[in-house]
């Protein structure tokens, strides 16, 4: 096998928040991560089905059973290797994810789970110049696994991918991911999997200035893509700066997802609207909701309502003003309801403005969202408040080590075999880096750890198993109850599995995996790991 790189970071941050990414051959590379020692996501696939990243489950898949429900359902599945986890007492570290910036998080259930589409803002970056995304996937909320890059701007025809979005069809049984170059057009990628990655799938822009209907449209980008109850897919995008007019637009999409069903785009009016189109229904309302311009106060999220999903909308609010960590700038956001719950996605800069980036470096978080009884949105209240974890974390399943929940150091990278990728591991481990995992159930307790490994180092290092946590990640600085030594295997690409004894009680606790090895160079990488 070889590794190919995604991201790197130089961040060593000692607050708990942020966190980096992964290298390539596995080897020193450029920095393109986000903070360390935050509050990452990171998930096992447990109820709702595994999702495998890439092509091969040998190397990196989800924890769990099959799929028994379609994409879309938030049922099904099991956890693999025991009982399903019980209920947990986590709750979600904001931003959700720290090893990358990331922006215009575009959420939905597939397979059971929740998966974020996002950009990736670069840490150098002084513009808008993202070139790739990233997918990111949870059953419980906290834990968020890291599926890596979804689609690079080097793999299409486009320059700068800005904020994308994601459909499933049950039609042709793919996934759909729309994409905008900069905002000159709009084009499609599809995937047998909803982590991806994704492959362009016409070589040329699915919207452009010659689409009828969007030719005036100041910013051909941020599209949104909504199925509604009769199969019927809507493609809604647009953005321009204020007083240029109308720049909202919906067109229908092709039964293959690939193609425009209507003779032209159909403006939406909407107040003061600037950007970052979406669209949801609840109890047979339409709600399209957007980033407004900045004419009074900086960028909200405003929303109308509507009998019927492309005209006919009613101004109704604000549902989320301007967070107070967002330095007044711009914001991208999605909605979402999972396991009778509903959630709001957004983008701040509380990691950049915290460690000294700028505005170009963004963050994603999670807030929940409530209606009152006449269906209007009640206003958020940016991160005042928790989303508790949903559920615990089955400990005696696998579980895939770019699952995070929070993290210090850490960085993702893409496994290849044969010159395909096949998974995603954590990679670049240093000394004193650590993982954070939250609310796993270890049942009865467990004696043995198991973890998959690679190593190119002269001397390997080790893995504290910590429970109850680490500092940086809970309040207390958790009981270490076992140590595994890693050896080095001959390569970064060559994979064995260490094991060492443990002592863990039963019932659910949160965990930590802290690194540790002599010297700057990186220790060792980890695929993933179980408790026996």
């Amino acid at each position: 096998m070889t590794m190919r790189r995604i991201v790197r970071s130089s961040l060593m941050l000692v607050a708990a928040l942020s966190a980096p990414s992964c290298a390539g051959p596995l080897e020193p590379g450029i920095s393109t991560g986000g903070g360390q020692d935050g509050s990452s996501g990171a998930t096992t696939a447990s109820a709702g089905g595994a999702t495998v990243v890439g092509t091969s489950a040998s190397t990196t898949g989800g924890a769990g059973g099959a799929t028994t429900g379609g994409p879309d359902a938030t049922g099904g599945g099991g956890s693999g290797g025991g009982a399903p986890p019980g209920v947990a007492n986590g709750y979600a570290r904001n931003p959700i994810v720290s090893h990358i910036f990331t922006a215009d998080p575009s959420a939905h259930v597939f397979e059971g789970r929740v998966y974020i589409y996002a950009s990736h803002d670069p840490d150098d970056q002084s513009g808008y110049e993202m070139v790739d995304y990233h997918v990111f996937s949870s059953d419980d909320l906290v834990n968020w696994q890291d599926h890596g890059v979804a689609l690079d701007a080097a793999d299409t025809w486009a320059r700068y991918l800005y904020a994308p979005d994601a459909c499933y069809s049950e039609v042709t049984g793919k996934y759909y991911l729309y994409f905008p170059d900069s905002g000159s057009g709009i084009g499609v990628a599809v995937s047998d999997t909803p982590g991806g990655p994704f492959e362009e799938a016409l070589g040329k822009p699915l919207i452009s200035r010659s689409t009828p209907g969007a030719g005036d449209v100041d910013w051909l980008f941020d599209p949104t893509c909504f199925i509604d109850d009769d199969g019927q897919a809507y493609l809604y995008f647009g953005g321009g700066p204020t007083g240029t007019g109308d720049n909202a637009r919906v067109i229908r999409l092709g039964r293959d997802m690939i193609s425009l069903a209507d003779a032209s785009a159909t403006t939406i009016p909407a107040p003061a609207f600037f950007e970052a189109s979406f669209m949801h229904k609840r109890d047979g309302k339409y709600y399209f909701s957007y980033s407004t311009d900045f004419t009074g106060h900086a960028a909200h999220i405003d929303y109308m309502i509507s009998d019927n999903p492309m005209t006919g909308f009613t101004y109704a609010g604000t549902i989320l003003p301007n967070p107070a960590d967002n330095n007044g700038d711009n914001n991208h956001h999605s909605i979402v309801e999972y396991q009778g719950n509903w959630y709001i996605f957004y983008h701040n800069r509380v990691l950049a403005k915290r460690d000294g980036f700028s505005n170009y470096q963004r963050s994603i978080t999670i807030d929940n969202l409530t209606y009152d009884a006449e269906g209007k949105i009640v206003q958020v209240s940016a991160m005042q408040g928790r989303v508790a974890q949903l559920k615990s974390v089955n400990a005696r399943a696998r579980m895939e080590a770019e699952t995070m929940a929070a993290q210090r150091g850490i960085e993702v990278d893409v496994v290849e075999e044969g010159g395909k990728r096949v998974g995603v591991a954590a990679a670049w481990i240093n000394d004193q880096d650590w993982i954070g995992y939250s609310q796993l159930d270890f049942g009865s307790g467990a004696e043995r750890f198991r973890a998959r490994v690679s190593s190119a180092s002269t001397d390997g290092g080790s893995i504290e198993v910590l429970l109850g946590g680490c500092a940086g990640f809970t309040e207390t600085p958790g009981e270490r109850v076992g140590v595994c030594a890693v050896s080095p295997t001959g390569g970064w690409q060559v994979w064995t599995d260490v094991e060492c004894a443990v002592q863990v009680p039963p019932g659910v606790h949160d965990l930590c995996l802290r690194f540790t090895g002599a010297g700057t160079a990186p220790l060792f990488n980890l695929d993933h790991f179980q408790f026996q």
